[in-house]
């Protein structure tokens, strides 16, 4: 979905990051209050844009959210100057708060599935014209760290850390064939979609048919989830004609003859051009299967490069890693300043708060790239 803010709203960037905040789950503890804008300018906002907006009446955030975020709205609200006398807040805004006080809601018990909104401006070479003009990303997503025995089921850090990379270096997959490993819950399968339609219609002179992307996942309840999001009407990706979702296991690729295993057969009938992974390296278990499918991928003459970005939990598994996969490819760090809140309004406090993300691009031996 396209967001284009209204510049009416006078200090509209303070009104902004509160919708951003909010769309994306921010704890009202850590959003800002826009205490620069006047009581009407911040109440019309929240009641039109916030409250009654068609997006998130349509995808909104949980209940639980929604509880704390009006009980925070209300108070600062209340504590407003008004402009007029007769200035009052909107009786919809008291009685969506107390619809949420009166459902039952377990603030003990782990927090439900919530859809998540996030919003990103494209870079010139991908936008318009109008400076206002924001994309949304919308996903159902977990809000636990691991749910059905899966991480998959939420965008982690170094997902936006690569989104970020990637917008900003949208070259490197606009015209290419993408296999992402471990796509999770659709995150960066939503990202690289929207990134090759959006180069696709500002080149309307010579429109090519858009290349694939391959969201591939082991487990089938993240894939189920994946094309759920990706299949949004809200998201571009929805409109996009060439993405598939496919069941791949890393451990496939150590089985031999290469020549017969599963791995080589998906990747020979897919003409990959480049492969992404983000916070695929959590395990050391999962380091030779995933070392043995990187080699296998870049094996083919298709494959240009791998670039994956790894959030440092802990330094011994990223070392193994590294230390496998430099024995076959050749590995380059990519020096980065993305951070998850580069191009996206996330909680920055929650999991993974402080760790580093670590960008890696993977080329073949006799590549001169």
């Amino acid at each position: 979905m396209t967001f284009t803010n209204n510049a009416c709203y006078g200090n509209d960037n303070e009104l902004l990051a509160l919708l951003k905040g909010y769309s994306a789950l921010i704890p009202p503890l850590h959003l800002k209050f826009p205490a620069q804008c006047s009581f009407t300018e911040v109440h019309t906002f929240l009641l039109h844009q916030v409250l009654l907006g068609p997006h998130l009446e349509q995808y909104p955030p949980s209940r639980r959210y929604q509880q704390s975020f009006w009980k925070w709205a209300i108070e600062h609200l209340e504590s407003m100057d008004k402009d007029e006398e007769d200035s009052e807040i909107d009786i919809r805004i008291y009685d969506r708060y107390l619809s949420l006080m009166s459902a039952p809601i377990d603030p003990s018990g782990p927090p439900p599935d919530s859809y998540m909104t996030y919003y990103w401006k494209p870079p010139s070479s991908l936008g318009s014209a109008n400076q206002n003009c924001h994309e949304t990303i919308t996903l159902l997503e977990s809000r636990t760290t691991i749910e059905n025995g899966t991480t998959g089921l939420r965008t982690w850090c170094a997902s936006f850390v690569l989104a970020s990379y990637l917008i900003a270096n949208a070259e490197i997959i606009h015209n290419h064939t993408i296999l992402e490993l471990g796509c999770g819950s659709g995150f960066l399968g939503i990202i690289v979609a929207t990134i090759q339609q959006k180069f696709n219609e500002r080149h309307q002179s010579h429109r090519q048919p858009l290349p694939a992307v391959l969201l591939t996942d082991v487990n089938a309840g993240v894939l189920s989830r994946c094309r759920g999001n990706v299949q949004l009407s809200c998201n571009h990706s929805a409109s996009h004609s060439n993405i598939t979702f496919s069941t791949l296991d890393w451990f496939d690729a150590l089985s031999m003859p290469l020549s017969e295993n599963t791995v080589t057969a998906f990747l020979s009938k897919a003409s990959v051009g480049v492969v992404i992974g983000a916070d695929i390296v959590f395990d050391p278990i999962l380091v030779p299967p995933l070392v043995a499918t990187l080699r296998l991928a870049l094996s083919f003459k298709s494959t240009r490069m791998v670039v994956v970005a790894l959030t440092v939990r802990n330094e011994q598994t990223l070392a193994h890693f590294l230390t496998e996969a430099v024995k076959e490819l050749c590995m380059e760090e990519v020096t980065h300043s993305f951070t998850s809140a580069t191009y996206f309004d996330v909680d920055t406090t929650g999991v993974d708060a402080g760790l580093d993300v670590k960008i890696f691009k993977f080329t073949p031996r006799n590549s001169a790239l």
